[in-house]
């Protein structure tokens, strides 16, 4: 009985052996150091700093280019966002010349998309729905008549393409400008 018991205690001593067990832990370790960097040879580190340097240098052209778009929204603002020259009488007067004028928006600043202009035309009356709607929840006759202006500035011969198209990346900035400038209570 003894002896079958001492063998039962061998082999349960040799199941239970922890040679494996130091192998384990220095793959832990360095799955671990891999994961917080300490496993990169210098090659690696180079190639993700000059990786992180371009896309530093990435954001900060890109921050230059909106900053420099930013600035010519701000010089056509600064040309077409005015009061209307005749206030209108009320509200629902102003949203509708707002409405009866918006197609010439559309044909000034999308001149060179074919796609918008279509899908606009094509949803004529849901899209001056969407237009008139806008208007009434800002509720502000001179933001409406200054935005009629902004399209009629737009919509002149001396208005350039360029100019347009520098509108056409950002297309609600000069009506925001209106908003914030004849009614910047209703701006939240």
């Amino acid at each position: 009985m003894r002896g079958t018991w001492l063998i039962t205690c061998c082999f349960a001593l040799v199941a239970c052996d922890k040679g494996d067990d130091t192998k384990k832990r220095d793959d832990l370790e360095a799955a671990g150091a891999a994961m917080l960097g300490g496993g990169k040879d210098d090659k690696t580190k180079a190639i993700e700093e000059k990786a992180a340097e371009e896309r530093r240098k990435a954001f900060e052209e890109k921050k230059a280019k909106e900053a420099a778009e930013t600035a010519k929204l701000d010089a056509i603002v600064s040309r077409v966002v005015k009061a209307g020259d005749k206030p209108s009488k009320d509200l629902e007067t102003a949203c509708t010349a707002l409405i009866t004028i918006y197609e010439d928006w559309v044909k000034a600043i999308y001149f060179d998309d074919d796609g918008f202009q279509l899908d606009f035309f094509d949803h004529k009356k849901k899209n001056l729905g969407v237009v008139k709607a806008k208007c009434a929840k800002l509720q502000s006759i001179p933001a409406t008549d200054c935005m009629i202006e902004v399209i009629k500035g737009v919509s002149a011969e001396d208005f350039s393409e360029d100019d347009a198209k520098v509108v056409q990346g950002r297309p609600e900035y000069l009506f925001d400008a209106c908003a914030k400038q004849f009614a910047p209570e209703k701006m939240q």
